[in-house]
């Protein structure tokens, strides 16, 4: 029997995402989004990822689709019992959420999103995440 093996081609030009840098609880970071971005996210069921060592992970994360264009927040700190993985990306800790946006979003540059999310004192930090360059870049396709 001949085994054909697929390759997953994954294009990060059909999204863009922030990470973002603040000590407030989930709730708190979707409804300041919500506010400064003219949005409306809402909790979704969590993103349950099961590992090659059979571990699950659990990531947390809000969603808002308008059309044919998606917004969603996920938060980078797990809460797994099992403290297999502390941070859904890894390589990104520093990081206590991601907005991931499909590039259509935005009327408006997406590069201005930066600053409409420094409007807001109580994001430390904001930054485009250079997707092409992280090694766990599979884990936002999910």
């Amino acid at each position: 029997m001949n085994i054909k093996k697929s390759k997953i081609e994954f294009y990060a030009d059909d999204f863009k995402v922030v990470g973002i840098v603040s000590n407030s609880k989930e709730y708190k970071i979707a409804w300041i989004l919500n506010n400064l971005l003219n949005i409306n996210l809402k909790k979704s069921d969590n993103i349950l990822i099961k590992l090659i060592n059979n571990h699950l992970i659990s990531v947390s994360c809000l969603n808002y689709k308008d059309k044919k264009k998606y917004i969603r927040l996920l938060t980078n700190r797990l809460n797994n019992k099992e403290n297999v993985k502390s941070h859904f990306i890894s390589k990104l800790s520093k990081f206590d959420y991601f907005l991931q946006f499909s590039v259509n979003f935005f009327e408006f540059e997406s590069f201005n999103i930066i600053n409409e999310l420094k409007r807001d004192n109580r994001i430390q930090f904001a930054n485009f995440v250079d997707v092409n360059k992280l090694k766990e870049k599979y884990m936002l396709y999910i």
